[in-house]
């Protein structure tokens, strides 16, 4: 079930990419046109472009109708570090199909799933929000990028086992688990999980056309 979510946030992930690069795009053409310049779009940038459409064009076609677009993943420095340090402890137990090799493509994986990014921060500066300190920086990164959920299953991260609110500095995350994430507040609550296949996350990082 969580591969499934994670389909879907690769597709937020595409969307934000192409808004992104429209954003900026527009943001260019307005300042040149204030100084009577012009823009012009490299051939990489170009082609990256195309790839991002390429890949949402298939996810979406794969996809039922009413999936969401609007879930986006952020991420930081620290969660993927974090992240692969767990991969790496208890990758095997997880999954016996996890091997060593794995872990680095894995991390990757959840970077380019991640595209909002949190402010950098020093680890050793992030405050104290739970019982264990390697768990701060991992709630840290939600409430500096602003994130509305931080979904764990970690009783550091989630103590009662159920939600938890987080506040530092006039910001706030709610830290809840994967399942009542999924019952609670996940939208639209009626999606068909049934027509998601998990193993279409490769379609968010494949070249349809290579």
């Amino acid at each position: 079930m969580a591969r499934k979510l994670w389909v879907l946030l690769a597709l937020g992930a595409l969307d934000y990419q192409i808004e992104q690069h429209h954003l900026e795009l527009q943001e260019l053409q307005a300042a040149a046109a204030a100084t009577g310049a012009h823009v012009h779009v490299s051939q990489s940038g170009a082609a990256q472009k195309r790839l991002i459409k390429r890949q949402r064009s298939v996810l979406r076609d794969l996809l039922p109708d009413d999936a969401p677009a609007q879930w986006v993943a952020i991420g930081s420095a620290a969660l993927f570090d974090e992240y692969e340090r767990k991969v790496r402890e208890s990758g095997r137990r997880l999954s016996p199909s996890v091997r060593e090799i794995d872990v680095r493509p894995l991390r990757r994986q959840v970077e380019a799933v991640c595209v909002a990014a949190a402010p950098p921060f020093d680890i050793a500066q992030a405050p104290k929000l739970t019982r264990d300190r390697k768990d701060d920086p991992i709630v840290y990164t939600a409430l500096l990028g602003r994130a509305d959920y931080l979904i764990s299953d970690d009783r550091d991260i989630v103590p009662d086992g159920s939600e938890h609110v987080y506040e530092h500095d006039e910001h706030q995350v709610l830290a809840t688990t994967f399942n009542r994430f999924i019952t609670t507040y996940f939208e639209p609550a009626d999606l068909d999980w049934g027509a998601i296949d998990g193993r279409w996350l490769r379609h968010a990082f494949d070249d349809p056309g290579g």
